[in-house]
């Protein structure tokens, strides 16, 4: 199956890909930030991924305007919604990650964050080579079974890593802030596998 792409329609897909763009940034950021940050230079962090996030923003109101004014679309408009609308979902959660970790002045010592981190961020890898080959079925089937194979793994290391902060010994406020951060990274591996549904579900339509 290939998709035909008009050149009216090309601002869906342009829009597509910048989103998953900035998901790949905005994951990249996430796991340097838990691999090389301070509790001093998480601020940083945060705010540049905040800029993306707002970014992202942006573009799903536009695409979501630009639904509303188009008669004719590439693809149905429940699959152009929902898919802009995950990936917006996943940004979101990657900056509610890096928002909790600046709130709470923690990053490194929490166990196994940097992995769930890099998990995140290889799903969004693979989000963003998916989208831009969107006319491509095999290729996007590929993604997607690495993206939900990523998921897996994301659930393994989410149970390992409670299981290490409620064993670490360290005070019940630590162990109450790395358990809600590890919850969100790992709500973030979801929303990976999320898109990956929709990608699925855009190719078994049109097929």
């Amino acid at each position: 199956m290939i998709l035909s792409v008009k050149k009216t329609d090309r601002l869906f897909f342009d829009t597509f890909e910048s989103m998953a763009a900035g998901a790949a940034e905005a994951a990249l950021i996430l796991e340097e930030m838990f691999r090389n940050g301070t509790p001093a230079s998480s601020a940083s962090y945060g705010a540049r991924i905040k800029e993306i996030e707002h970014r992202c923003d942006v573009l799903i109101h536009e695409l979501v305007k630009t639904l509303h004014r188009t008669f004719i679309t590439p693809i149905d408009r429940e699959d152009i919604h929902d898919l802009g609308a995950r990936m917006d979902d996943m940004v979101d959660l990657i900056d509610a990650v890096a928002s909790r970790a600046v709130l709470f002045k923690v990053g490194g010592e929490i166990p196994d964050a940097a992995d769930l981190a890099r998990i995140v961020h290889r799903q969004a890898e693979e989000i963003r080579q998916a989208v831009v080959h969107l006319k491509d079925a095999k290729t996007i089937m590929e993604h997607c079974a690495r993206i939900n194979q990523l998921e897996k793994e994301g659930d393994r290391l989410y149970r390992e890593a409670v299981a290490r902060v409620f064993d670490s010994g360290r005070d019940p406020i630590f162990v109450i802030k790395a358990k809600e951060i590890i919850e969100t990274l790992e709500a973030a591996t979801d929303a990976g596998e999320d898109i990956a549904i929709v990608l699925e579900r855009i190719i078994l339509k049109n097929q």
